[in-house]
C-alpha cells in the first residue's frame, strides 16, 4: 500500500514588540476553537500567497496593523487532524495604524521574563514562543583549556549567553578564568553542573549525566541542560528546565567519528519539546537561520561562535 505524505497547513503569527520590550497577544473569539486562549495573532497561508503577504494581511483584519519592519524568526511544526501544522513566528518591531479589536475579543502587552503577566490560559502551541523569547540567539561554550586568548574578548551583547564549561582546567585557573570573564562580560553566564559546587552563579547547565540524577530544580535560578535523545528531551521537559541544548547536529572536531543527527532528525525532536531547544555540532553563525527554520531558538557553539566577539 502506497504511504501517502500527510498535507501541510501553513500558518504564520505575528510578535508585536514594543519599546518596553513587551510582546502582544490576543484572545480568540468564542466562536472559534480555543475560544478564550490567548496566542499569537495571525492565520493561515492561502493559495498562492507567500508568507509575507499572509502576515500582512491576517494582522490587518486582527488588529487593524500593518507590519514595517519584521523578521522571520522561528518555524515549529506539530501533527493535528491528519496534517502537519507548520507555523511560521516573525518579530514585529514597527508597524502602522492603531491596534484594534477586529477579529480578536481582546490583546494585552506582556513582559515575556515575568510569568506572572502571563494570562492563565494561553494557546499551548505559544507557550515555546514565549519562553523562546526570554532567551538569546547565540549561546556560546567556553573553550578556555584549548584557547586561553578567546577570554580577552569583550562579551557584551544582550544576545548572547554563556556556559562556563571547562571540563580540563586545574581548580586555579578554573577560579581564575572565571572571575576574569565575569569582569569582562555583559552577558548571562551559566555554570556547567561539574562545577556547581566550586563556583555559586545565577545560572546553570546540567550535563546529560547530571540530568538524570536530578529529582527537583531549583527554579529561582536559570537552568539548561545538554541532550542527545528524546528520552532526555521528555525528562528536561518533565523537569521544567529552562532551555535544553540538543547534539550533536553535524560532525564536530571534538568526536569526528560521529556522525551528526542531521536538520530533519534535529527538527523531529526538537518539535515534541516544550522547552527551547538550542542546536549544538559542527554549526557556524551562518546555520542560525537554518536552525530557527528547524524549531530551534537559536544555535550553541564552543568555537564558531567566538567569532562573533570582538
Amino acid at each position: 500500500m502506497q504511504n501517502i505524505e500527510p498535507k501541510i497547513t501553513k500558518v504564520v503569527a505575528g510578535i508585536l514588540i514594543n519599546s518596553k520590550n513587551e510582546v502582544l497577544i490576543s484572545q480568540r473569539l468564542t466562536s472559534q476553537p480555543w475560544p478564550g486562549y490567548w496566542e499569537f495573532p495571525g492565520g493561515k497561508v492561502e493559495v498562492n500567497e507567500s508568507l509575507d503577504q499572509c502576515l500582512s494581511r491576517e494582522l490587518f483584519e486582527e488588529i487593524s496593523i500593518n507590519p514595517i519592519s519584521y523578521t522571520e524568526w522561528i518555524t515549529r511544526e506539530f501533527f493535528q487532524d491528519n496534517r502537519v501544522i507548520k507555523i511560521t513566528f516573525f518579530k514585529i518591531t514597527r508597524w502602522t495604524g492603531e491596534i484594534q479589536k477586529k477579529e480578536v475579543n481582546d490583546y494585552r502587552w506582556i513582559d515575556v521574563e515575568n510569568i506572572n503577566s502571563w494570562p492563565k490560559k494561553i494557546l499551548p502551541r505559544n507557550i515555546y514562543i514565549l519562553k523562546a523569547l526570554a532567551l538569546p540567539s547565540y549561546y556560546l561554550i567556553t573553550n578556555f583549556f584549548e584557547d586561553e586568548k578567546s577570554i580577552k574578548k569583550t562579551i557584551n551583547s544582550k544576545d548572547i549567553w554563556i556556559q562556563y564549561r571547562e571540563p580540563l582546567l586545574s581548580i586555579e585557573k578554573l577560579h581564575y578564568f572565571y572571575e576574569f570573564l565575569m569582569k569582562k562580560s555583559a552577558s548571562k553566564i551559566l555554570i556547567n553542573s561539574r562545577h556547581k559546587d566550586l563556583i555559586k552563579n545565577n545560572g546553570i547547565h546540567y550535563t546529560s549525566k547530571d540530568l538524570n540524577k536530578i529529582k527537583k530544580l531549583d527554579k529561582s535560578i536559570v537552568n539548561g541542560a545538554s541532550v542527545h535523545s528524546l528520552d532526555e528531551l521528555k525528562l528536561a521537559n518533565k523537569l521544567g528546565f529552562d532551555f535544553v541544548v540538543l547534539s550533536q547536529i553535524k560532525k564536530t572536531l571534538s568526536h569526528p567519528q560521529r556522525e551528526g543527527m542531521g536538520w530533519n532528525k534535529f527538527k523531529e525532536l526538537a518539535n515534541h519539546s516544550d522547552v527551547p531547544v538550542f542546536a549544538l555540532g559542527g554549526l557556524s553563525l551562518s546555520d542560525l537561520a537554518e536552525a530557527q527554520k528547524n524549531g530551534a531558538v537559536g544555535i550553541s557553539s564552543q568555537r564558531e561562535g567566538w567569532k562573533l566577539l570582538n
